[in-house]
């Protein structure tokens, strides 16, 4: 979803457009599914199974400028999927972003945050919840999202999986992207993206992820942890550093001991940012999923 040397540029060229073209692949609403009010102006998709539920739930975290269902419905499919076998879900759409077809990003960083608390505070009120097990998934910038409001809130999360996530400084992240140091510049910036619109995002987005460091906060995460990237992203793989910075915590934590807590990466050969979505016949998107419910089945 990024240039080469930018971080919202490719971001923007491949999830947004393939998300537009991708939204006549969803399927229907399945059984089980409601949309629901989390907060004032935050809609978002309740998901449980149809079966028996023993109270785990996991909240769904999308990447930048996408939606709730995410690029392809890939989310939409995951929760169908993590229903299946018996874990709940909530997707939301970030306020200021959570629609394919804005043209204008009025959501920061902070608002994301916001939203995955208010999101976690709904779950918790959902009867049959068992709060000590919920989890996350953050999608490419909705990684971050995840992590950060885990270091933020300990506890909040027994198990977290991201997909394609950047790491490091986030800020330093925008440093060559320039349509982000246009808009940090003269208060907003307008990008033509090929094959869907124009986008316009503001200074008040990108400097927003000011002072919020991914590695910072893993470090600061007593949970299970998985990456799973694709060997053709375009995203840094620093996912054997996460899993460094993870191994590296003290036996004394909470939830100490490997077992309880294991730090895993997946790499899937091909796969790019999005794990082929629009490719079903590659296997990566469904590979993903599989790793994504397992992982979830055995942590939570």
């Amino acid at each position: 979803m990024w240039q080469r040397t930018s971080f919202g540029a490719r971001m923007r060229l491949t999830l947004l457009r393939l998300l537009v073209l991708g939204l006549a692949f969803l399927p229907t609403m399945r059984a089980g599914e409601a949309m629901v009010d989390v907060a004032p102006e935050l809609r978002g998709a309740w998901v449980t199974p149809d079966g028996p539920w023993d109270g785990r739930a996991v909240l769904l975290f999308h990447g930048m400028a996408s939606d709730m269902d995410d690029a392809g419905g890939i989310f939409r499919q995951l929760a169908g999927d993590l229903a299946a076998q018996g874990i709940a879900s909530l997707r939301i759409n970030f306020r200021g972003e959570g629609d394919a077809r804005r043209t204008r990003i009025e959501s920061t960083f902070v608002t994301r945050l916001e939203d995955a608390a208010a999101a976690h505070a709904w779950v918790k009120r959902q009867g049959g919840v068992d709060a000590a097990r919920v989890g996350a998934l953050g999608f490419s910038l909705g990684g971050p999202t995840a992590v950060i409001t885990a270091a933020r809130q300990p506890g909040w999360f027994k198990s977290i999986a991201v997909w394609s996530s950047p790491s490091g400084d986030i800020f330093a992240l925008w440093a060559e992207n320039q349509t982000a140091q246009r808009a940090l510049r003269e208060g907003e910036a307008t990008e033509d993206i090929p094959g869907w619109k124009q986008l316009t995002t503001k200074r008040e987005f990108y400097a927003s992820f000011r002072g919020f460091d991914f590695d910072a906060a893993l470090a600061k995460y007593s949970g299970a942890f998985l990456t799973i990237r694709g060997s053709a992203d375009h995203v840094a793989n620093r996912d054997a550093e996460m899993v460094r910075i993870l191994s590296a915590r003290p036996a004394s934590a909470p939830g100490s001991g490997t077992a309880s807590r294991p730090a895993e990466a997946v790499l899937i050969g091909g796969a790019d940012h999005i794990f082929n979505v629009f490719q079903p016949e590659l296997g990566h998107a469904g590979r993903v999923r599989a790793l994504t419910v397992a992982w979830f089945e055995r942590t939570l």
